[in-house]
């Protein structure tokens, strides 16, 4: 830890300000809905430090190779095999993004497995490109996330892992 000295007389507590950031990098996770989601792709093109990106569909696809469907996995309390663990790794932080009409039981159950482990889990769900399409998204991933931002326009996403420093 580095202590700042003033050159000068200031105030006693000076002396203790710590010039390095407070804590160390999250490590964050950002689970895609659709394997092609142009923001979600504009994101991962960007190189982020310490973000990993992932597609839901690959979840979906390890969960019918151990035999079981996504549905009966959401209704139990746990994805513990050693396949689904080393898929859902060790984030600090996770981010579920997609849009309305992307299908979100895969990544229901990955924020019910990231809930359980004490890992926050906030979903972003953009509008859908065509309005008629209905609102199950969100509702698929509502009791499973621990914070759910319904933005109303595309980029919301790229601020997001912005503000949370990556």
């Amino acid at each position: 830890m580095e202590v700042t000295t003033p050159a000068t007389r200031a105030p006693s507590e000076v002396r203790f300000r710590v010039r390095a950031p407070n804590s160390a990098p999250r490590r964050i996770r950002v689970i895609a809905l659709s394997d092609d989601d142009a923001e979600v792709r504009r994101c991962a093109e960007r190189a982020l430090a310490d973000v990993q990106f992932v597609r839901a569909s690959e979840l979906a696809a390890l969960l019918q190779t151990e035999g079981a469907d996504a549905a009966s996995i959401l209704r139990r309390s746990d994805v513990n095999t050693s396949a689904s663990n080393a898929w859902l790794g060790a984030p600090d932080l996770v981010v579920i993004a997609g849009c309305e009409g992307d299908d979100a039981q895969a990544g229901a159950i990955a924020a019910k497995a990231y809930r359980n482990r004490g890992i926050t889990v906030s979903g972003v769900v953009g509008p859908a490109g065509d309005r008629r399409s209905a609102a199950r998204t969100a509702d698929q991933l509502r009791p499973h996330c621990t914070m759910l931002i319904l933005p109303v326009s595309a980029g919301y996403l790229d601020d997001l892992l912005a503000a949370l420093g990556a």
